[in-house]
C-alpha cells in the first residue's frame, strides 16, 4: 500500500485547528472567532505588517474567549487606524522612538 503524503494539508490542519483559548494555539497565534461559523473558534496566525486588524484585540495570551475574527498584531507591530473604519498593523512608532 503506497502513502500519499499531504504536508501542505498537514499544515493547514495544524495552523487552523479548533480552539476554546489562546493557550491552546501554537506560537504567534491566538485563538480567534471564525469568519464562517460564529461558534468556531480557530487558532489563527497573528498579524502581520499591512494585514487588517482590529484596535480592540486583547494581547495574547487573553485568558478569555475572544470574540473578534483577528488576532492582535505581531508584538513589533501596533493597530494603526488607515481611514475612519479600517485599520492595519504597522511599524509602532513613538514619539520616544524619535530622535533628533
Amino acid at each position: 500500500m503506497d502513502c500519499v503524503c499531504l504536508p501542505n494539508a498537514v499544515y493547514l490542519f495544524i495552523k487552523f485547528q479548533a480552539c476554546d483559548r489562546d493557550l491552546q494555539c501554537g506560537g504567534d497565534m491566538c485563538c480567534a472567532v471564525s469568519l464562517w461559523i460564529r461558534s468556531l473558534r480557530m487558532c489563527t496566525p497573528m498579524g502581520n505588517l499591512g494585514e487588517d486588524c482590529h484596535p480592540w484585540s486583547h494581547k495574547v495570551p487573553f485568558f478569555g474567549r475572544r470574540m473578534h475574527h483577528t488576532c492582535p498584531c505581531l508584538p513589533n507591530l501596533a493597530c494603526i487606524r488607515i481611514s475612519p473604519s479600517r485599520f492595519k498593523c504597522l511599524p509602532d512608532f513613538r514619539n520616544e522612538d524619535v530622535f533628533f
